[in-house]
């Protein structure tokens, strides 16, 4: 059974057809209602991703070394290729990046330090040797470069880089598979297959546009801030890089 909040492909389909008034009729195929679904499932998806990126949608961390020579490291694709920390979970495959460090230390905690990103105006800009960390301060910088991450200058060997970012959407394929909620807003999904559905039929939609109105004033005014006792606030952007040690400042290295 899925957990609270979450429900199925086959739960989903069954609403949509009720809300469209389809129970009964074969106008609309199963296949043609699962497709409709997935794509008001990656709506859903992508209006809490460009919103609110890592409150619902963050992957579990992916890290990978370099090897000195190159310059682009390959994006987790979800195939087997590329491994969580544990070296048996599959990396879910990359949507968009939320943050890049890189991980200094091979104890236990490890230490991160934030890399950047660059504009493509700017790829000449830090071309001094890369050193791991200095004080603190890492010169590193990444683009994502198709399905590659892109860094200069060139990392030097044996550096592990830590990747936050969102996964792609898995598609629905068997009525079991699940559907996340997280708080009743897979009413969205239902609402807007219902809406595909009877586009089909030629119908009025009027009444399922108004809805699906409502649901999005819902999600943005509900899904704005998961962590309700502590309001996100504007990173700052303006001041040193990094500091070192934790909470100094002054290093005139790595001033934006």
């Amino acid at each position: 059974m899925p957990n609270p909040g979450q429900t199925t492909l086959g739960t989903i389909r069954t609403q949509a057809t009720q809300r469209a008034d389809m129970e009964n009729s074969q106008f609309v195929s199963t296949s043609e209602w699962n497709s409709y679904i997935n794509a008001s499932y990656q709506e859903l998806y992508d209006l809490l991703v460009q919103k609110y990126g890592n409150n619902y949608a963050a992957a579990p961390f992916y890290t990978f070394v370099t090897d000195g020579t190159s310059d682009q490291y390959a994006l987790p694709d979800g195939s087997a290729t590329y491994k969580l920390p544990d070296g048996v979970t599959t990396a879910s495959a990359f949507y968009k990046m939320l943050g890049v460090d890189l991980v200094i230390g091979g104890g236990t905690p490890q230490y991160s330090l934030t890399i950047k990103p660059f504009q493509i105006a700017e790829r000449n800009r830090w071309a001094w040797p890369n050193m791991q960390a200095l004080y603190g301060l890492v010169n590193l910088r990444y683009r994502i470069h198709g399905n590659n991450i892109w860094l200069i200058p060139k990392a030097g060997a044996n550096q592990t880089i830590r990747l936050i970012y969102i996964p792609r959407l898995t598609a629905l394929v068997n009525d079991a598979d699940v559907v996340d909620g997280v708080s009743g807003w897979e009413e969205y999904i239902v609402v807007d297959a219902a809406i595909k559905a009877m586009q089909k039929e030629e119908s009025d939609i009027s009444a399922l546009m108004a809805q699906k109105a409502a649901l999005i004033a819902r999600i943005e005014a509900a899904a704005e801030n998961r962590d309700a006792g502590s309001p996100a606030t504007v990173s700052d952007s303006r001041g040193a890089d990094y500091e070192w040690p934790p909470g100094a400042s002054g290093f005139g290295w790595g001033m934006n």
